[in-house]
């Protein structure tokens, strides 16, 4: 496995097929991730500022995470998406992509990652995940997706 830095065109059926894999995300939440993609290859990412890695195996994409860093703070990225297909979960994929970001964000001159997600029960794995790789429970925001669905934040510092 190989970690590649940006997004193509015909990248974009495989995208789709690895959020649909994972079964997290809401219909709305897929769409709004092909829209930042479609985003960026239209525009380029230093326009748009949304930057790529996908994990690849041969031609095959196995996973990917979209991060950026934040307009308001001189020192703060978010971490958007980060999806690994089903059939390659468990495997160590998503902690080689999040620590790709990391030493990214680190050589741009960031010191800190945000990450919101979901509090469904669904997610507890999801929150483990970030637990286990050093990030720090922030806060809640209450029914903040729709009804007993908080978001959840956390972060990073680098």
């Amino acid at each position: 496995m190989q970690i590649t830095e940006g997004i193509r065109r015909e990248d974009l059926k495989r995208l789709e097929e690895i959020l649909i894999s994972t079964g997290y995300f809401y219909d709305f939440e897929i769409h709004t991730a092909l829209e930042i993609a479609h985003h960026t290859i239209s525009e380029g990412i230093e326009k748009c500022g949304y930057y790529w890695l996908k994990a690849v195996e041969g031609d095959d994409i196995l996973a990917f995470t979209n991060y950026g860093k934040n307009d308001f703070s001189v020192h703060s990225w978010e971490l958007y998406w980060i999806a690994v297909h089903q059939e390659h979960r468990n495997k160590k994929i998503g902690k080689a992509l999040l620590e790709a970001i990391e030493n990214k964000v680190r050589n741009k001159g960031g010191k800190i990652i945000w990450i919101e997600t979901s509090g469904r029960p669904l997610y507890s794995s999801t929150e483990e995940f970030y637990k286990r790789n050093g990030y720090e429970f922030q806060a809640s925001l209450r029914d903040f997706y729709g009804p007993g669905d908080p978001k959840q934040i956390y972060s990073k510092v680098l």
